[in-house]
């Protein structure tokens, strides 16, 4: 499903389309079967003690390393709110510690969350729900648009992709609720049927009788099956080719031709833009086609059912449940998370950045930053002699590609200059008379602000797209940069007492990856300033595509636990990432002598994971990442010097022939 409020909190187009972040890459199922040996299946030989050990929470869909440490990390903070909690003091108005205490106080009072019902979004619900017209409708999305609930026609603030240094106005397609991946698989209909039956619930809580809730649940669903027809597919949003449409001024008023978009564009204040981006321009039309007097039920329903689901978390217990057991429908969860627990994940992501700076001050080891930049400094220049060995690319090409290894910024543990955003967020504590829904949408509001703001100040390249306390990593290309938030410099990814092979198989692989991504299918696309620039002769990038349908057939060879394929397309820059990354950190450890055994080991450590079939289905589907096994075995098999560590021959099932092993950045250029 798509998420449209995260995709509007993150600044820049290219950060939501190509910063490849590695939260859900490992997504295979494993089972708990008899240990095979390393030359047989590799990831489960590494990791088959540890799969006796974990298990899958019953309160989640997978269990793996990200999980785990996300768990400490949350403990953590966790810890801090109930300090705040119970210390008995007043915090000054404003500081992050009375911003955290008092939104945690309204969140888990769940007498008061359900006694104030839904009185602080009435007003918005009861705008659409009179509209006696599509302009009264459009003074309706207007109004919602003000609280970050753009529902039918989303926007967002990004880098433009022609111009790294300007920010542009870019349209999404509407948000399409379960999503086309879904709605357009048969094996997936018992979940589509369960999402149209929870449409219709969450109607009913709302207060609508059972057949009139019935009736607009599937002309809602009815509705965006149709949107989500003409929606790209998850590879198409990799590329600029299809995502990035122009459109200027007048045109986009003729493209929403049925409404006054005028109005809607100046109510945004976005009316004198130069111009505009349409991700999805098939979808844009066809929305376009359903805004007509006759369809004005059923947009009314779908935007008040599409608000209805994205605040059900902070609205009164009925609807967050309603929710939360659709979610656990999707990922397999048999179990929910307790009120306090729930209560804290929301109130941390409202206050991302707040609970950020606590995280840094008080856990982030500064040694570790250091170890990084050394770590990240040779990489690049390993990478940097990978690439001119090539023999397929030019003198002149390889020289830009140096050029955007040499400008390649660098971000470990947390900004230097933290975002102003918390100057924008207030909160007003339960004895002042604030709620839990009312502050959730003012905060929405004045993140809603702030995002315009910032959008007029223009590009700011120090911004984060994480918080410290992530347990991840990315590249953006539009600035092209990586970035390693604090809590992902932990073991089994760093570690000081760990040995430099295992360090260079966690942390290191991870910095290979993401510096990989300057230069997989889509990011090798963009010069070192950001800018979208073909920077390859076509004979270059003819034998570039080669390699790239080489690897793309190699992955579809594998498949998840169903026996359902790969899919090599929809993960083929991931993929190359992931390749480039262990070819590089497999030629730093020779050099450095480090144990390519312990490099190895711990590439199938940090993606060892336990996943219901549910989500199993659902990442083959969505992910552009491969499987956890998969991202171990497929890119093993392709270096060459994991045959020499482990004694690999033909016939072992780890074995795949020279001929057949597959690469973009090539040690062994004859291929």
């Amino acid at each position: 499903m798509k998420n449209l409020h995260a995709v509007q909190k993150i600044a820049l187009l290219m950060t939501l389309l190509l910063m490849v972040s590695l939260s859900g890459c490992a997504n295979a199922n494993v089972g708990k079967t008899t240990k095979p040996s390393v030359s047989e299946d590799y990831y489960r030989a590494m990791n088959a003690d540890l799969f006796l050990e974990k298990t899958i929470p019953a309160t989640e869909g997978e269990w793996d390393y990200f999980y785990e440490l996300n768990e400490k990390t949350s403990s953590q903070l966790q810890a801090i709110v109930s300090d705040l909690s119970n210390s008995g003091q007043a915090y000054q108005q404003g500081s992050s510690e009375q911003k955290i205490s008092d939104l945690y106080a309204c969140a888990i009072d769940l007498d008061k969350r359900n006694a104030a019902g839904l009185t602080a979004l009435t007003p918005y619900l009861e705008q659409i729900e009179s509209a006696k017209n599509l302009d009264q409708y459009l003074d309706g999305l207007i109004a919602l648009s003000a609280i970050g609930e753009t529902s039918l026609i989303p926007y967002g603030y990004y880098q433009d992709d022609m111009n790294s240094d300007a920010l542009m106005v870019g349209f999404e397609s509407m948000d399409d609720l379960i999503g086309k991946e879904y709605m357009e698989n048969d094996s997936m209909q018992e979940y589509c049927d369960a999402y149209k039956t929870y449409i219709g619930e969450m109607l009913v809580v709302s207060g609508e009788d059972k057949k009139e809730a019935e009736t607009n649940a599937a002309a809602i669903y009815d509705f965006a099956s149709t949107v989500a027809a003409q929606a790209l597919s998850p590879e198409e949003f990799y590329d600029p080719d299809h995502y990035y449409n122009v459109y200027s001024y007048d045109q986009l008023l003729a493209l929403y031709g049925n409404i006054d978009m005028a109005k809607y564009l100046a109510a945004q204040g976005l009316g004198s833009a130069d111009h505009y981006v349409v991700f999805e321009v098939e979808a844009a039309k066809q929305i376009n086609a359903m805004l007509t007097e006759e369809n004005l039920p059923v947009l009314k329903a779908y935007t008040k059912f599409v608000v209805l689901n994205n605040l059900a978390d902070y609205a009164p217990v009925a609807y967050r449940d309603l929710k939360l057991d659709m979610a656990m429908k999707l990922d397999g969860s048999t179990e929910q998370k307790s009120d306090q627990r729930l209560a804290f994940d929301n109130v941390e992501q409202l206050l991302e950045w707040e609970f950020g700076k606590l995280y840094a001050e008080k856990y982030f080891d500064e040694k570790a930053k250091q170890d990084l930049k050394t770590m990240v400094a040779t990489i690049i220049d390993e990478y940097r002699l990978i690439i001119a060995a090539q023999d397929w690319m030019s003198p002149e090409t390889k020289q830009q590609a140096a050029l955007k290894l040499d400008t390649m910024g660098v971000k470990i543990g947390y900004p230097d200059q933290w975002t102003n955003i918390g100057d924008y967020l207030q909160v007003i504590g339960p004895d002042a008379g604030g709620s839990y829904l009312s502050n959730v949408i003012a905060l929405k509001q004045a993140t809603q602000q702030f995002d315009f703001d910032a959008y007029k100040k223009g590009v700011n390249r120090d911004q984060w797209y994480m918080t410290p306390q992530d347990v991840n990593a990315y590249y953006n290309p539009a600035n092209n940069e990586i970035v390693f938030p604090a809590a992902i410099l932990q073991a089994p990814y760093y570690d000081q007492d760990q040995s430099k092979g295992k360090n260079l198989g966690g942390i290191g692989a991870v910095i290979a990856h993401e510096i990989s991504h300057a230069f997989d299918k889509n990011g090798s696309l963009y010069d070192e300033k950001g800018n979208y620039k073909v920077w390859w002769t076509d004979t270059e990038y003819q034998k570039y595509d080669a390699l790239s349908q080489k690897i793309i057939d190699y992955y579809g060879n594998y498949s998840i636990s169903t026996g359902e394929p790969v899919n090599g397309t929809m993960t083929l820059s991931e993929n190359i990432a992931d390749l480039g990354a262990l070819t590089t950190v497999t030629a730093v450890a020779e050099k450095q002598g480090d144990s390519l055994a312990d490099v190895y080991s711990n590439w199938a450590t940090i993606w060892a994971k336990l996943t219901t079939e549910a989500l199993e289905k659902n990442y083959l589907l969505t992910d552009v990442h491969s499987p956890a096994a998969v991202r171990v075995n497929a890119v093993l098999s392709s270096i060459d010097a994991f045959y020499d560590v482990y004694e690999i021959k033909a016939g072992d099932k780890m074995y795949v022939a020279p001929d057949d092993r597959v690469a973009i950045w090539q040690t062994d250029t004859a291929q």
